[in-house]
Formats: structure tokens, C-alpha cells, sequence
């Protein structure tokens, strides 16, 4: 996403532009595949309103993002059951979320207190929040773990059944690996105030199609870069396999862990800053059904960490969009990460995908049947995790040492707040400080 959206925007510029794609296909981590009538998302699936850049990106290229209308509802399993958790604005569903909070199965009075207490505090703290703009939030990222600063100020209990599986949820790791400003702003733009999901008529790679079909002949798929060669102070191209390719600059659209590999020459405060950045690891097992093993009309079931599943979570892709499957089917997307995810990589897909399906069947039983088709993907760097203090290192990375090597700009979820969103908008900021750069010193 960050790559096209550079290259989208400097096409609009005029400039002329070559993006090199490693793989055999644009859109990094938004990608399709198509099983048997189903199709399934194997990275983002879903946009939120709170998606300012995407949406402004999808009018220009003509690409409708439809809202889902569809209530997410799920569960949160604890002693033996799923506490239901409602969504939507119907007093039915309200009334059904607040049963289950009022029952004190799922958290305590103490725990319940606890919720409230954070509600309250992320409604005060909601204007130093922001999914487009990192400096907003350089106050909150002063290096705290999200699971030290909620235990500190909040509680354990809401951080151990209530906070820490919802934000593991969205980041696919744990909240000790989370820095507490990025956890703020995801549980605050991911869940409070979510509003409806968008989803782009077509599926998340529809919005990738557009964008890559309005950068033209500019993309050389299955072309990886090899190095970008810095010399005396500045970008004189990038390295691939037929050689050097020169380039007035280089935007490098990739992970950060990427990124120190392909320019071991970047000097000290760079390298520093980048290597700050850390990503989550996990593992999907999708299963093609019959029928959803979950209750009427639910979404998805999360597994707390405490009730020692092998996964954190599970969810049925038909509920949200329901033209991606064939009619009447479900398709269960099971959710490893962490240590978990580990153990799978080790196993072949054959192997995890039986380990994944003995586990889901010891909660819903109902699973009987084998599965329609089995595929499992794996993502060593799944999600940017902003761990404590790295917003606030690359924001004065980006103002101070970036500057000392001209022609080089750097862009990925990492240099914003991390997100689909964050993707684009550093690939569009990148490619304003670019066209910026190359335009011809008018000073006498």
C-alpha cells in the first residue's frame, strides 16, 4: 500500500516513476485468494471509517467503499462459555451487551469498574488520538508497554480478559510487545468509535487493483531490489538483478526489518531508529464449512491467553461479507500468534491445519464434518506493533537524519500510525517530500 500510494502520487505529479515489486503481484499485505468459490482474505480484509486517506484515495479512483450494516457480534470465552458482546446501535443488542456485563461472568464488579474507568479515560484522552497524523499522539508514547501502563493505571483483570484480548485482536500479539500510544489509538478508532466497517465494493483487493492499474506500466512485478546504493552523501539508484538502476531518488516501501537490509549504508541514527521497529508473527488457518459453528449471526469468538487455547481468536468471514462465500457457507478464519504461531511454522500446512481443527473442535463440537478445504498462511511480520517510544524515535528520525542523505525517503505503516491507513498516507507524505525535493532551485 505504501509503495502504490507513492507511486499513484507521483505519477500526479508528472514524475516519472519504476516501482520494483519482489513478488509476483502488487499490494503487499492485501491480497485474494480464490478457493473454490470462496474468496479469501489472507491479510486486511476490512477499512474503517476513521480511514480518512483510503477514503479520500477510493473517490479518486472510483472505488466504492461500501459500509458492511452488519452488527459485529462475538464472545469472549471464559469458564466454559461465551460471554456474548453485541454491536450496532439496536436497544436489543445494546441490552444483550449490557446483560453480559451486568452478569459478572466475564469480569467482576472490580473488573467491570475497571472498564469504566478506561472508557473515561480514552473519551478524555480521544483528541491526542489520531490514525493519520503520528505527532498527534508523541506526547502518550513515552516508552510504556500497553500491559504496564493499563495494570499500573487501569487493573489486571480488565487487562487480562477485557483489554488485552481485544488489542491482541487487531495487532496479533501481545499488549507487553505493544507500545501503550498505539494501543490507545487502536482501541479507540478499532473499537469505541469504529462506527461500521467499509469494506471496497470487490473486496480489499479491488482497492489494490485500482490503485495499481492508475500507476500504469510503472510497476515490475517479481523484480526485487537487491541493495540501494548510497554514495557521497546521497541516492544513486537501487541494485537489482540485472544490475544497477540509477535513480534521481529512491522511496524505500517496505518493513522496516526490510529496509536496514536493503540500505546497510544508512548512517547511525537512521539505522538506530528503524531498528526500534518490531512486528508481530502469526499464523491463519482457514476452514471452508457448511455452516457457521458459531451462535446466530455472531462474528467472532476470542480466546483470553488465560483460558491456555492454542488460538487467540476465530471469526467467519460470511458474516461480514457475505458475497465472498458461496450461499449458506461459512468461512472460519482461525487466528495463532506469538509462541503459538511458532510452533505451527514448524509443522507442514497439513499438519497445522489438523492441529488448528482438534483444537477448534474442543469448543465447538458441532465441527463434526470435515472441512469443505483447509489453507493455512503465515506472516512472520504481520502487523507494526509501535512498541514503546517508536513513533516519538521516528518522527525525529524523519526531521533530523533522514534530511542527511538526500534522495532517500522511507515509507511503510511504521512511519505513520500503523494501519492500512498509516501504509498509504506514508507512501503519499512520502512522495510529497520527494516531488518537493526534486524541484529545481530557484534561488539566484
Amino acid at each position: 500500500m505504501a509503495g502504490l500510494g507513492a507511486a499513484y502520487a507521483l505519477r500526479k505529479r508528472g514524475l516519472d516513476v519504476t516501482v520494483f515489486e519482489a513478488s509476483s503481484r502488487p499490494g503487499g499485505r492485501i491480497a485474494v485468494e480464490e478457493v473454490h468459490g470462496f474468496g479469501i482474505d489472507i491479510g486486511a480484509n476490512i477499512f474503517l471509517e476513521a480511514f480518512d486517506t483510503v477514503r479520500e484515495v477510493a473517490a479518486e479512483l472510483g472505488v466504492p467503499l461500501e459500509r458492511t450494516r452488519v452488527p459485529i457480534h462475538g464472545g469472549v470465552y471464559r469458564n466454559g462459555k461465551f460471554h456474548g458482546f453485541y454491536g450496532g446501535d439496536h436497544p436489543r443488542d445494546q441490552w444483550k451487551t449490557a446483560r453480559t456485563l451486568l452478569s459478572f461472568r466475564l469480569l467482576s464488579p472490580r473488573g467491570l469498574w475497571q472498564l469504566l474507568r478506561f472508557t473515561r479515560m480514552l473519551n478524555a484522552r480521544s483528541g491526542e488520538l489520531s490514525l493519520e497524523d503520528p505527532s498527534r499522539m508523541l506526547a502518550l508514547d513515552d516508552g510504556e508497554s500497553a500491559a504496564d501502563f493499563v495494570a499500573s493505571r487501569i487493573g489486571s483483570e480488565f487487562l487480562d480478559w477485557f483489554f488485552g484480548p481485544n488489542l491482541s485482536g487487531y495487532t496479533f500479539a501481545h499488549p507487553d510487545q505493544v507500545g501503550a500510544a498505539y494501543a490507545m489509538a487502536v482501541l479507540w478508532f478499532f473499537g469505541l468509535k469504529a462506527g461500521w466497517p467499509l469494506r471496497p465494493k470487490g473486496g480489499a483487493g479491488a482497492f489494490v487493483e485500482a490503485l495499481a492499474r492508475a500507476c500504469g506500466p510503472s510497476i515490475r512485478t517479481s523484480t526485487p531490489v537487491r541493495r540501494i546504493v548510497i554514495e557521497d552523501g546521497g541516492v544513486r539508484g537501487v541494485v537489482t538483478e540485472a544490475g544497477l538502476v540509477e535513480a534521481d531518488a529512491v522511496i524505500c516501501a517496505t518493513t522496516a526489518t526490510a529496509a536496514l537490509r536493503l540500505a546497510p549504508d544508512l548512517p547511525a541514527g537512521i539505522r538506530d531508529a528503524l531498528g526500534r521497529v518490531t512486528y508481530s508473527r502469526c499464523c491463519r488457518v482457514f476452514f471452508g464449512l457448511d455452516s457457521s459453528p458459531f451462535p446466530q449471526d455472531w462474528y467472532a469468538v476470542t480466546f483470553p491467553p488465560q483460558t491456555g487455547a492454542l488460538m487467540l481468536g476465530m471469526s467467519n468471514s460470511a458474516a461480514l461479507a457475505p458475497e465472498t462465500v458461496p450461499e449458506g457457507k461459512a468461512l472460519i478464519d482461525v487466528l495463532v500468534i506469538g509462541r503459538r504461531a511458532e510452533e505451527l511454522s514448524a509443522l507442514s500446512h497439513e499438519q497445522a491445519g489438523l492441529r488448528v481443527l482438534a483444537e477448534t473442535r474442543k469448543y465447538f463440537p458441532a465441527m463434526t464434518r470435515e472441512p469443505l478445504f483447509t489453507r493455512v498462511h503465515r506472516w512472520d511480520e504481520a502487523v507494526c506493533l509501535a512498541p514503546g517510544g517508536m513513533m516519538s524515535a521516528l518522527h525525529r528520525m524523519r526531521r533530523q537524519e533522514l534530511e542527511s542523505v538526500k534522495g532517500l525517503f522511507l515509507a511503510g505503516e511504521y512511519m505513520g500510525v500503523p494501519s492500512v491507513n498509516g501504509a498509504l498516507r506514508s507512501g503519499l507524505d512520502a512522495a510529497a517530500d520527494c516531488a518537493a525535493s526534486l524541484q529545481p532551485d530557484e534561488s539566484p
